[in-house]
């Protein structure tokens, strides 16, 4: 089954696990996913937190293709010695501390990075107002994908949800496009430098990263090689 994993700041993780897999073991995943170490992780499913590690997705009433919301805990002693979940303002201090998280939401959420750097009251408003659209964008999901499943039989239906499977498809494409060869979705500086080869003029082009040197058969042939 696939799950996904929604931050305060809009931030999405799909994680496929067996729904009979242990929340302690799910969050193991996530702190490779989103770095957030299994202890510090805060995870809800439709308002209420998942707390027991032992238990499994399943018996924690969690289905497929669900949505949760994932939120980071600090680590300072409330009344009772237990961490104090993360509120807007030490969300607002960890992004200033976190270079790295701070371009990403500079890419994603300029007004948010903004006023992260320079408006409190207003990073918690705009906070606030990211985690209510991701929430009623689930909650859209979800009852759209209810009526769609209400009749198996209906051919507009199926129709509907084959595309939408279709479509997901096209964005876990994408985003493993833009992991793995970014170069493709922006512009690249290729080096070419000129060079000799055996007193013949030759315009090279250089990967640091290549593995071996190579050349065309043409080129082999007029060079001499």
């Amino acid at each position: 089954m696939q799950l996904t994993f929604v931050t305060d700041l809009g931030q999405t993780y799909a994680v496929d696990i067996d729904p009979d897999m242990e929340l302690e073991n799910v969050m193991a995943l996530l702190e490779a996913e989103s770095s957030i170490p299994p202890g510090e992780q805060s995870i809800s499913h439709n308002g209420r937190e998942l707390t027991d590690p032992k238990a499994t997705i399943r018996a924690l009433g969690v289905g497929e293709h669900a949505m949760l919301l994932l939120r980071r805990r600090v680590n300072v002693p409330g009344p009772e010695g237990r961490p104090i979940e993360q509120d807007a303002e030490m969300m607002r201090l960890q992004i200033l501390g976190d270079p790295q998280l701070m371009r990403q939401l500079q890419d994603t959420l300029p007004e948010i990075a903004a006023a992260a750097q320079s408006n409190p009251t207003r990073f918690a408003e705009l906070l606030s107002q990211q985690r209510d659209r991701a929430q009623q964008a689930e909650l859209g999901r979800q009852r759209e994908i209810a009526a769609l499943n209400a009749d198996p039989f209906d051919v507009e239906a199926q129709r509907r949800i084959e595309e939408a499977i279709r479509n997901q498809a096209v964005m876990e494409n994408m985003e493993h496009a833009l992991e793995y060869s970014p170069e493709a979705f922006g512009r690249v500086t290729m080096l070419y430098v000129p060079v000799e080869v055996n007193s013949h003029p030759v315009k090279a082009f250089v990967d640091s990263g290549a593995q071996q040197t190579i050349s065309t058969s043409c080129l082999t042939f007029v060079v001499s090689v």
